[in-house]
């Protein structure tokens, strides 16, 4: 149960409140302003997913059992889909894709094992959520062309990821944020890729991407059942 995921010895203290947060901070900040800038090569690549490197490091310590297996294989597909996308090969928006819909899956799984359907909060977040989601489907459906199954599984999972996040019993309310942010990001993709350019569409993308990561691995933590 997510309820027992916080280790009874996380180690020093200062390493996950302090040392291991400003290091996610400065790479995500780095890989931004360099990527904003122009910067290409396959060091870019490795820096776009050092962020969520550091942060399976954070989730070794702050983490335990079935919890901290998870995550971790959650991040490590979050992190193969950010090489993926920034590859130039063949079908590599799809590679890219699938990475991120076995990441939700995964995220998913471990969400639905502290989840409580029938409430209330429950069902507040659930219904926008919902609905949201066919408003963009509606919109991406008919755009995205021979990509559209693609990208319909891949919605499929995302929502289901954030509907298990909502449906968290405990202290789920960072849980929740970090789905949403999750899925604000994974929108602003799509809309900047199937409907219309977006102005500074890859700062927006990757500062809502690393700020959902973040947000869903304290949210994990702090999530009580």
């Amino acid at each position: 149960m997510i309820s027992s995921a916080i280790s009874p010895n996380p180690g020093p203290g200062f390493l996950l409140r302090t040392a291991l947060p400003g290091a996610f901070t400065l790479l995500a900040a780095l890989y931004m302003f360099l990527d904003a800038a122009g910067w290409q090569g396959l060091w870019m690549v490795t820096l776009k997913a050092a962020p969520i490197a550091v942060l399976g490091v954070m989730a070794t310590g702050m983490l335990v059992g079935t919890t901290r297996t998870l995550t971790l294989l959650a991040l490590a597909f979050s992190a193969l889909g950010d090489v993926l996308l920034a590859l130039e090969f063949p079908l590599q928006f799809v590679a890219g894709l699938a990475a991120f819909l076995v990441a939700q899956l995964i995220y998913t799984g471990n969400f639905l094992r502290g989840a409580q359907f029938r409430s209330q909060r429950f069902l507040i977040r659930a219904l926008p959520l919902l609905l949201a989601a066919s408003l963009l489907a509606s919109q991406l459906m008919p755009a995205a062309g021979p990509l559209a199954p693609a990208v319909f599984c891949y919605l499929l999972a995302i929502t289901a990821m954030a509907l298990s996040a909502a449906a968290h019993r405990g202290n789920s309310g960072l849980l929740f944020a970090g789905a949403i942010i999750f899925m604000i990001s994974d929108t602003l993709i799509a809309v900047n890729r199937f409907l219309m350019p977006l102005p500074m569409a890859g700062t927006a993308i990757m500062v809502t991407y690393y700020g959902a990561q973040l947000a869903l691995l304290y949210g994990i933590g702090r999530a009580r059942a």
